[in-house]
């Protein structure tokens, strides 16, 4: 069974994304900013993380390059989930642009967990 770590400082998407993922059949991490998100990544290593942009203190791209420059974290794939336009620069990161639509967010996933994880040989400098 995979684990999600879900990132979000929106309690209410954290609950309904939690239960989606949950009635999947995976398990499911979560934190309301980057600096818990890596602190728990680091000491349960998730198969996949999925993490909003804007948060406090340390936001999602700013995590995301945290988990690029660590060896044992590098290889998770990442899904940048937010409501901002395209974002440039995610490399080797996810984009889904928040829609509200769960059978998007659970297929977007499901593709990102069945591809395993991302090459261990990414940039960790990238972003």
């Amino acid at each position: 069974m995979a684990l999600i770590l879900l990132v979000d400082d929106d309690s209410t998407l954290l609950e309904i994304y939690t239960e989606a993922l949950r009635g999947e059949g995976w398990e499911v991490a979560s934190a309301r900013d980057g600096e818990m998100a890596l602190a728990l990544a680091q000491a349960l290593p998730p198969d996949l993380i999925l993490t909003d942009v804007s948060m406090p203190g340390m936001n999602g791209l700013e995590l995301c390059r945290h988990l690029r420059a660590d060896e044992t974290l590098c290889h998770v794939p990442r899904i940048v989930h937010s409501s901002m336009e395209r974002l440039a620069s995610l490399s080797g990161d996810v984009f889904l642009r928040k829609s509200g639509d769960l059978t998007e967010l659970l297929a977007c996933i499901t593709r990102c967990l069945s591809r395993g994880s991302l090459a261990p040989t990414m940039p960790a400098a990238a972003a």
